[in-house]
């Protein structure tokens, strides 16, 4: 993604989207929907931290992006901020914001204050049953298991990325092969075993994922991945998780045997559960879901 210190004049942008797309959640998603596909962009403010919510927003995003710094439109006023956008488009006309989108020193500035440079298009506020769709309702959909909720305000499956590391290695001989994943600044849905699709090289499979600490063997934190129906000899070095649908909360066991036969009727229950969505090649992420 481009930040201004190396964007080039783009006399083809026409219509540009305005925000800070923390999650390119639905809301977002509406906002995309307003600009002309042959000539829009977008303009994305601030850089987001860890953990993040969407760390690969370029990819989610259908238009060419832009990455400008908070600090270099902090302090301008509206007539600055308009200087500003026609110095990186020469050509623009409109532009897209949400409802609250504000920006200038103490946010004293909105949309109605570039009204005289730009045609200025505001989406309404998007709600789903109800509740407003904004970044801070996904996280604390996602920290509470309402992983179904969380990803119909996202518009697709919530995912996390991670290189396959090493794990106990009991699971193939004791309970079920799994693939352990080393996960880094991304939000973690709430502790326990959920129905996911896990892509690997392009390739999509059904599985049973866990989260949490291993409370039944040597308590320590993992994040575990089995495919259903795959060799329990596979081993890539890289997977995504996308979370489809929250099967129980994180529980200790006396014996393995124990635990075996649990995660034995998880599988059977993600099945049941995953029974739409079989495993194909090329199946691209995002897909929807309804709650």
């Amino acid at each position: 993604m481009k930040n201004t210190s190396s964007i080039c004049a783009n006399e083809k942008i026409t219509s540009l989207c305005i925000g800070k797309f923390d999650g390119v959640h639905i809301a977002h998603q509406a906002l995309f929907a307003k600009m002309d596909l042959q000539s829009g962009g977008v303009l994305i403010i601030g850089s987001s931290t860890p953990p993040y919510l969407t760390p690969n927003k370029k990819e989610l995003i259908p238009f060419v992006s832009y990455e400008v710094p908070l600090v270099e439109i902090r302090e301008k006023n509206h007539q600055e901020f308009a200087s500003f956008l026609h110095s990186l488009f020469p050509n623009l006309k409109r532009i897209i914001v949400g409802y609250d989108f504000r920006f200038g020193k103490d946010r004293a500035y909105g949309s109605k204050d570039l009204r005289s440079f730009f045609d200025v298009c505001v989406v309404d506020e998007v709600k789903f049953k109800g509740v407003a769709v904004h970044k801070q309702t996904i996280l604390q959909s996602l920290q509470r298991g309402k992983i179904k909720l969380a990803n119909t305000m996202l518009g697709r499956a919530y995912g996390i990325r991670g290189g396959v590391i090493p794990g106990q290695g009991i699971g193939s001989k004791e309970c079920v092969a799994t693939l352990n994943l080393a996960i880094q600044d991304y939000v973690l849905p709430k502790d326990g075993v959920y129905a996911t699709i896990t892509r690997i090289g392009g390739v999509e499979y059904q599985s049973v994922s866990f989260i949490g600490h291993r409370l039944s063997s040597d308590g320590k934190f993992a994040i575990e991945t089995h495919l259903l129906g795959v060799c329990s000899s596979f081993c890539p070095k890289e997977a995504e998780i996308a979370f489809i649908s929250y099967l129980r909360e994180n529980q200790a066991f006396s014996s393995l045997a124990l635990l075996k036969e649990q995660i034995e009727d998880d599988i059977l229950e993600a099945k049941t559960r995953l029974g739409s969505i079989p495993p194909k090649k090329g199946l691209i992420f995002p897909i929807l879901f309804e709650v």
